[in-house]
């Protein structure tokens, strides 16, 4: 298998970097339109399904027709294959670009960066999602991570970048340094 820098694997995204950071902080930004009274009644997994959901038709009226960008729902794993290798999935993350779920198998070969049918081998399977803020009414930020099973490889930010002509977007990498013992 393949091993893909974190650069390489940034730069197969990268002219998506502006309909990527759209799309996760829209998900957060329709689920905030829901009447106060609705909202009052979600627990964390139910305001994280309903971002999901928002999430994925936005990448669907977003990216499902690009050219370049091919939409697989693999068993229920919805997917959208960018540039030659990205295969992405949409997920509420933690400031390590770590989520929860009840995975599934499909879900778990992913994370193993193990190619799944119709998926590009060797694959390059990374997660993009937004990282709320403590109150879950902002995004503080959207973040790409690379999972390897259980653990993550690395974890960069899209960050917008402007200057006086335009607005552009570009990544830091935001992984956290282990500490040494």
């Amino acid at each position: 298998m393949t091993e893909w820098t974190q650069v390489e694997a940034m730069s197969q995204l990268e002219p998506h970097f502006e309909t990527l950071d759209l799309i996760c902080r829209g998900g957060l930004a329709r689920y905030r339109e829901y009447p106060p009274q609705f909202l009052i009644d979600h627990d964390g997994r139910a305001a994280a399904n309903c971002i999901y959901a928002h999430m994925v038709a936005l990448a669907d009226a977003e990216l499902t027709d690009r050219p370049g960008v091919v939409f697989k729902n693999i068993r229920g794993l919805k997917v959208w294959i960018l540039g030659e290798r990205a295969t992405i999935r949409f997920k509420k993350m933690d400031e390590d670009g770590r989520w929860t779920n009840n995975p599934t198998e499909q879900q778990r070969d992913f994370d193993r960066q193990i190619a799944l049918p119709g998926i590009p081998y060797p694959p390059l399977n990374l997660v993009v999602g937004y990282l709320p803020d403590p109150t879950g009414t902002v995004v503080d930020r959207v973040q790409v991570s690379k999972p390897m099973g259980r653990m993550i490889d690395w974890c960069a930010a899209i960050v917008p970048t402007t200057d006086d002509i335009d607005r552009s977007y570009g990544w830091v990498d935001v992984t956290r340094q282990a500490r040494a013992l």
